[in-house]
């Protein structure tokens, strides 16, 4: 099973976890049902949250640089756009 990552700590669905009850649209509980199968829900909840987490995690910290060094320029913003194509 591999082992993912959020804040430096490595989890898997192997070490212990909590039980927790969810409630989401009966379209999107579908899907994900389709897409992993009913014993594939909790390795996928939980690759979800610690994505959703980083993003925030990663959200606070531009938000910090952006305070300290005030926002990036124009002419930087092109630049990282070319560097970094969307895929």
């Amino acid at each position: 099973m591999p082992v993912h990552s959020y804040r430096g700590k490595n989890w898997s669905m192997t070490a212990p976890a909590a039980k927790l009850s969810i409630s989401l649209p009966a379209s999107l509980a579908k899907a994900v049902r389709k897409r992993v199968g009913a014993r594939g829900l909790s390795g996928f909840f939980a690759q979800a949250v610690a994505h959703e987490l980083e993003r925030e995690q990663l959200g606070a910290f531009i938000a910090e640089l952006n305070q300290l060094n005030g926002p990036p320029s124009k002419t930087a913003l092109a630049a990282a756009r070319r560097a970094w194509p969307k895929r």
